[in-house]
């Protein structure tokens, strides 16, 4: 209940990037300006969301090391990412003819998709102003209609459910049941379920905590193990590596665990996801210490909200 309140109650963000000014310098009008009306504009369509004020965005990404400069496509939505944005707002100011267009581009930055696009224009300056509002409204609406946003690793708060599936190795040592056939150590089918809970640490860090059940299976026989820790992910690209250590309780001895994950969105909030699980039994002293121990690679799907 406490999970579902929290997800509830935060609210998606959204980033307007300055636009790039492509007008011959002696026509040139202020595009900061203009990056003001938007975030204004989105602010009122969009009274939900969290808009990034030009102030932090700055700070965000000179944190991160990124320069706006020639910076289009994918390096945008990965600068949207970075300054911890659902949405990225991004464009150009150019000169067609007689007129001012404001071209722009509303990015989801979980999947690199383009959500909507829209052009405000006008002959003056005065003109290209009036004709912001109604660009944005088009630009928002697929945002506005309540259409499913992806919800990106590092909001204030993420939630990852992943199920997977793949070899592993189990092995219940000494302590065991002597007439299990995993006993001894052997190669074993295996499923895993997980949740990921992460909050924006840093600008391209978010931490949290990680549970998995792995169910191991070999010889007929099942055994499961639960696993938790606390986790660290960042992006690289589209990709989204995560690393954890942890807690594990095996069938006869509690150990450490340690994990491994990879996330690559393929469709909306959906991700193909790896994982490397490793665990180890704790009786006596020492990380190889005791006998039970899990080694599991499975592959699999996860879903982001």
């Amino acid at each position: 209940m406490i999970l579902a309140l929290l997800l509830a109650a935060q609210a998606q963000v959204i980033a307007v990037l300055e636009f790039r000014d492509e007008v011959p310098p002696a026509e040139r009008i202020n595009t900061a300006y203009l990056a003001d009306q938007v975030r204004a504009a989105a602010k009122e369509i969009l009274p939900s969301m969290k808009v990034i004020t030009r102030e932090n965005m700055l700070v965000l990404l000179q944190a991160s090391g990124k320069d706006l400069a020639n910076c289009e496509g994918e390096c945008e939505v990965d600068t949207g990412r970075r300054i911890g944005a659902d949405v990225v707002v991004s464009g150009e100011l150019l000169k067609f003819g007689t007129q001012y267009k404001l071209n722009m581009k509303l990015h989801d930055t979980r999947s690199g998709e383009l959500i909507a696009g829209a052009v405000a224009a006008g002959t003056t300056a005065d003109d290209l102003d009036r004709s912001v509002a109604q660009a944005c409204e088009k630009l928002f609406a697929p945002l506005k209609s309540g259409a499913p946003l992806v919800q990106r690793e590092g909001g204030l708060l993420g939630l990852q459910l992943h199920g997977a599936y793949g070899p592993g190795h189990q092995s219940l040592g000494a302590n065991a049941d002597p007439s299990l056939p995993v006993s001894g150590g052997e190669g074993a089918t295996a499923i895993g379920l997980g949740v990921d809970l992460t909050w924006h640490a840093l600008p391209s860090l978010w931490v949290g905590p990680w549970f998995d059940l792995i169910i191991t299976r070999a010889n007929y026989i099942a055994t499961d193990s639960l696993l938790f820790g606390a986790l660290a992910r960042f992006p690289v690209g589209r990709l989204w590596l995560a690393g954890g250590l942890g807690y594990a309780v095996l069938r006869e001895e509690n150990g450490w665990s340690a994990m491994v994950e990879a996330d690559y969105p393929v469709w909306k909030a959906v991700a193909v996801h790896l994982q490397l699980l490793a665990a180890h039994g704790a009786v006596g002293i020492g990380l190889t210490s005791g006998d039970d121990s899990l080694y599991v690679a499975t592959a699999g799907l996860s879903l982001v909200f």
